[in-house]
């Protein structure tokens, strides 16, 4: 019993995850917005739910919505008609890497009806408590 909670308490403090400043989160935030914007034709207001960076890697999950705060609306976008029929939900996940021009989308999923992300760790070698909620 002590040497699985010794365990347990090395594993939690082996990698703790960086403090992301508000301009650090500001560039990611517009970057992980981009592939929307392109994607969507509109750029959604994020409501962050997790935002965590490790390293060059970073991981948001949100939930989209319009510019005042109301829920997103995907009327007159590709997934509008998915969206009608309950098949895309407001979720955003993005997998962000920073390179030398700045944070790059490396994997994201927009409206998914489940857990997207869960083989982005093992699929892009990104860091996997970046994935877990804190």
């Amino acid at each position: 019993m002590l040497h699985s909670i010794l365990i347990v308490t090395a594993i939690g403090v082996a990698s703790p995850l960086m403090t992301i400043d508000q301009d650090a989160r500001a560039a990611l935030l517009e970057a992980a917005r981009a592939p929307v914007r392109a994607e969507l034709g509109k750029a959604p207001k994020f409501r962050v739910d997790q935002l965590h960076r490790e390293g060059d890697w970073a991981f948001l999950l949100a939930t989209m919505q319009e510019a005042d705060g109301s829920p997103f609306d995907y009327s007159g976008t590709p997934l509008g008609d998915a969206a009608k029929q309950g098949f895309v939900s407001r979720t955003y996940a993005a997998l962000l890497r920073h390179k030398a021009g700045g944070w790059e989308v490396v994997a994201k999923a927009i409206g998914p009806g489940d857990v997207a992300w869960e083989d982005w760790p093992k699929r892009y070698g990104a860091p996997a408590q970046l994935f877990t909620a804190r």
